[in-house]
């Protein structure tokens, strides 16, 4: 591995190479990886019954809250380190990890052994209608607690990893999990382990990551003590001061993942907190993988500010909207017009009540994410005020409208609370953010979404015209699939959507595509 910079080499890596690297790999952890949930959700619910999957949908509810108690120094940790490395300041590195790794030891050590111990109470009150024996809840109580702790306890060293920008680590390390955890899974359920052993491979898959998580930061950055001991009590401030300013954006992600979940199991019982988890959950996933193409921005973004490379910060703002509409764009529209197909063939028709809210929830999920590029530029450079105050707007929103809208109507309650109030704060964050910096906010749609939007259009008409109604079968999707982007590529490439940087960036990691760029009409 590579000398840590700061035992004394300095690092020459532009950061547009950095971002190239951590995007490859992100975009290879998609392709590779994100299907497998969608593949394995269908084989639980066989394996379990849709009753225990909505019992583990509300596990994974309140497992997601956990991040709640982060208080924002998740975010903190990737920033400065980002920062701190960039300076080549050692010392301040060390104060930041050890008293950043000593917080989530609180935390894991809070959270598992409050939620755990709670667990006989929370039971009847969350299953009402179930009846559990008190040997099972134990034993689910303990599992539970294990996987919280481990969750927590990776949290650091996931940041770690991210503000170094290896992002190449990081992904590869979450590509195991999900491999580990659906291989566990699917050994444990295939031995009639039920619930137990669902959640038992949700907490040894990230256990193995958090060991390998230890021993590469120690490769990566040898100067690094990773003495929680060494703590500091003006550097928990230091971090909570910051971290406090970012805990609100987290708790409206973690209210707009899994509030509705909890309404449901309340009001409308764990079987329809079950379907809102499989659409809420798929349409998340789908949503990530456009946003992997955003995880390098926070990091690139503080060490530009470092710099104070104002114009490379405005142009990292325009690409990273242009690639993820690229991308996001054509995905959204293919997924949501043919969401019921989908459904059917994945999950079966009983379960085609999930089709809708996966449409929507998609479709508000990449709005929502447009918001992200100019989030994580206001995070790196430690504006956080614009991204507070629309968190606030939105949990408010969210946790109103949902409550009123899910007892009235149930499921489709719950998609349309989310919807309205997500919609709302990611339109507040966007005027806000162009507001303070001056960037075009027209001109950077139409240079970045207009095209993609146009020609996804032009590709989902050409398939319904000539293809009737979609697919009977995984082999006439994939074909469909397939004529859609090869429609969509063609039609962002005539309206000459890429430019001479997209193509000399592809040519850095395609060496190919230099002859590609003979006949590519660019703009």
């Amino acid at each position: 591995m590579a000398k840590s910079k700061c035992d004394g080499e300095a690092e020459q890596e532009p950061v547009s190479q950095k971002i190239i690297r951590n995007v490859f790999f992100s975009g290879l952890r998609a392709v590779l990886v994100w299907p497998i949930p969608l593949f394995l959700t269908p084989y639980i619910v066989t394996r379990i019954g849709i009753r225990d999957y909505g019992v583990w949908a509300v596990f994974a509810a309140i497992t997601g809250l956990t991040s709640l108690g982060d208080l924002g120094v998740a975010g903190t940790l990737t920033k400065h380190v980002a920062e701190y490395y960039a300076r080549d300041d050692r010392l301040a590195l060390n104060r930041l990890v050890d008293t950043g790794l000593m917080l989530y030891i609180v935390l894991a050590f809070l959270f598992s052994g409050a939620l755990g111990s709670a667990s006989t109470l929370l039971t009847p009150f969350l299953f009402h209608g179930i009846t559990f024996s008190h040997a099972r809840v134990e034993l689910l109580s303990l599992i539970f607690a294990g996987i919280i702790a481990v969750n927590i306890l990776t949290v650091p060293f996931y940041s770690i990893v991210n503000g170094l920008q290896r992002m190449d680590v990081s992904n590869t390390f979450y590509s195991f999990n999900v491999l580990c955890g659906a291989l566990l899974t699917v050994v444990l359920l295939s031995h009639g382990s039920g619930l137990e052993g669902l959640m038992l491979a949700n907490l040894l898959s990230p256990l193995i990551v958090l060991v390998c998580y230890i021993w590469v930061v120690r490769r990566l950055v040898p100067a690094l003590d990773l003495n929680p001991l060494q703590c500091r009590r003006s550097e928990v401030k230091h971090i909570l001061v910051f971290g406090l300013q970012i805990y609100l954006t987290q708790i409206a992600t973690a209210v707009h993942m899994q509030i509705d979940k909890l309404y449901l199991a309340l009001f409308a019982g764990v079987e329809a907190a079950g379907f809102y988890n499989i659409a809420g959950d798929t349409a998340w996933k789908l949503r990530n993988v456009p946003a992997m193409l955003l995880n390098p921005i926070m990091a690139a973004a503080s060490e530009l500010d470092a710099r104070d490379a104002r114009e490379k910060l405005r142009e990292l703002y325009f690409r990273s909207h242009k690639y993820m509409a690229l991308f996001g764009v054509p995905l959204v529209v293919f997924v949501a017009m043919s969401s019921k197909s989908l459904v059917n063939l994945w999950l079966g028709p009983r379960l085609n009540v999930v089709a809708f809210p996966l449409a929507v929830l998609l479709v508000i999920d990449f709005f929502n994410l447009t918001t992200g590029p100019g989030y994580l530029i206001f995070m790196g450079s430690g504006v956080l005020r614009p991204g507070i105050r629309s968190a606030v707007i939105g949990v408010c929103l969210n946790l109103v409208l949902s409550l009123a809208l899910i007892r009235y109507f149930g499921l489709s309650g719950a998609v349309w609370g989310t919807t309205v109030a997500v919609f709302i704060a990611s339109v507040y964050f966007i005027y806000l953010f162009h507001h303070d910096t001056g960037y075009p906010l027209w001109d950077t749609v139409e240079r970045a979404y207009l095209k993609p939007f146009l020609c996804s259009l032009a590709s989902a008409w050409i398939i319904r015209e000539f293809g009737g109604h979609l697919a009977q079968g995984w082999v006439d999707i994939s074909l469909w699939a397939g004529l859609f982007g090869v429609v969509y590529f063609v039609g962002v490439t005539l309206t000459k959507f890429f430019d001479q940087f997209d193509l000399a960036k592809a040519e850095s990691i395609l060496p190919a595509i230099r002859f590609a760029r003979r006949i590519i009409p660019v703009a």
